[in-house]
C-alpha cells in the first residue's frame, strides 16, 4: 500500500497560509481541510462511513464542527462546506457530480452555500488505494498523527485526541438511542447509567437523533431554517429535562427552535397526547405582544417521519402536569 505517498499528500494540503488571520494554535494555516479528513477518518472508523462515497451529511458536518469549535472556537464562522469542495484540488479527493451537472462543475470556481454544493454534487471519492488504507486502523491512526503533527500546535494537539474520543463515544452512544427508541419507554433512567460517556459524547448524540429525525423543523412552529453553511435554527430539547430523567431517548425529545424551546421549557406551551399544541393562559391575548406564540394555539405538533420517533405520550403527560401553566396568576395591581 502507498502510505507514505499519502501521508506525504496529507502533510502538503493547499491550505491558506496568513499569520494575521488564522491562529498560532493552527500554525497560522487555515484548518478546515485538516478537520474536515479528521472528521472523516472517526466516520470511518465507527463504520459510519462504509463505502467509498463520502456525503457532506449532518454526521460529518457535527464531526467537523466538535474539532472546529474545541481549536477555534465559536467565536469565527466556520463550514464544512468549503473543504468538501476544495479538497479536490490535493489529488485524492474526486467530487461526483450530480446528473446533468459534469459541465457546470468544471466551470464552478467557488461554492459558497451547502445548497449550491447539493445541487452540484453528489459527493466525493478518495482513491480507491487511500479508501483501502483508511480501513486499516494502523495506517489510518499513521495518518491521523500526520493531520494532527502538521497543522496544529503543540498545546492543543490532545484536544485533538479528544475529540477524536467524543466523536467516538457518540456515535457508540446514537446506536444505544436508536436502539432505545424501538424498546418500551421509560420515563427516567437510572442515574449514572450514563456515566461511561462524556457529556460531549451524550449531548452530540441526542442532537444528532432528535435534530435529524425532525429535519431541522421546529416541532411547535414548523420553521425550518439551515444557513448556507449548514447551521440550523433549531436545538434538541428535552421533554422531560435531562438534569429529571437523565433519560436521552429522543422520543423524551423534539427538535425547537431558540423561542419555542424557551416557550415550551417556562410552561408557556405544552403538548396534548394527541398531538396538539396547547397554550397557557398566562400567554397575553394580544396579537403585537405575543403573536408568534399565539400562532401556535391548537396546530398540530410537527412530528418525525420515523413514527417510533414520536414524542412519547408519557413525557408529554409529565412536562403538561409538572411544567405547564395551565392557570393564570391572579394580576397584581
Amino acid at each position: 500500500m502507498k502510505t507514505d505517498f499519502y501521508r506525504h499528500r496529507f502533510a502538503h494540503l493547499r491550505t491558506d497560509a496568513s499569520p494575521t488571520r488564522w491562529p498560532a494554535e493552527t500554525c497560522h494555516r487555515a484548518p478546515h481541510k485538516p478537520f474536515l479528513l479528521l472528521a472523516v477518518l472517526d466516520l470511518i472508523a465507527q463504520g459510519v462511513i462504509q463505502n467509498n462515497f463520502i456525503e457532506l451529511n449532518i454526521e460529518l458536518m457535527d464531526t467537523f464542527d466538535l474539532y472546529w469549535v474545541k481549536v477555534v472556537g465559536r467565536e469565527k464562522a466556520s463550514t464544512s462546506v468549503l473543504p468538501f469542495y476544495h479538497l479536490k484540488s490535493d489529488g485524492f479527493w474526486h467530487l461526483a457530480p450530480a446528473p446533468g451537472m459534469e459541465q457546470v462543475l468544471v466551470t464552478v470556481r467557488q461554492i459558497r452555500s451547502l445548497d449550491q454544493l447539493r445541487q452540484l454534487v453528489q459527493g466525493v471519492r478518495l482513491d480507491d488505494e487511500l479508501f483501502e488504507i483508511l480501513l486499516h486502523e494502523k495506517e489510518r491512526d499513521h495518518l491521523r498523527r500526520v493531520l494532527i503533527e502538521t497543522y496544529f500546535a503543540p498545546e492543543v494537539r490532545p484536544n485533538l485526541v479528544d475529540v477524536g474520543k467524543v466523536a467516538a463515544e457518540s456515535f457508540q452512544y446514537s446506536r444505544e438511542l436508536r436502539d432505545r427508541s424501538r424498546e418500551r419507554f421509560t420515563l427516567k433512567e437510572e442515574p449514572g447509567a450514563e456515566a461511561q460517556y462524556l457529556p460531549e459524547s451524550r449531548s452530540a448524540a441526542f442532537r444528532r437523533m432528535v435534530v435529524e429525525a425532525y429535519n431541522h423543523t421546529c416541532a411547535l412552529c414548523g420553521i425550518r431554517v439551515v444557513t448556507p453553511e449548514g447551521r440550523t435554527a433549531v436545538v434538541a430539547a428535552h421533554i422531560v429535562p435531562w438534569s429529571i430523567s437523565h433519560n436521552d431517548d429522543p422520543r423524551n425529545g423534539m427538535a425547537l427552535c431558540g423561542l419555542h424551546h424557551w416557550t415550551f421549557d417556562e410552561g408557556l406551551a405544552g403538548v396534548t397526547p394527541d398531538y396538539k399544541v396547547v397554550l397557557s393562559p398566562v400567554v397575553p391575548d394580544d396579537q403585537e405582544a405575543a403573536g408568534s406564540l399565539l400562532m401556535l394555539k391548537d396546530r398540530e405538533l410537527y412530528r418525525p417521519t420515523d413514527r417510533l420517533l414520536w414524542p412519547a405520550k408519557e413525557a408529554l403527560t409529565w412536562h403538561h402536569k409538572k411544567r405547564f401553566r395551565a392557570e393564570s396568576p391572579p394580576r397584581l395591581l
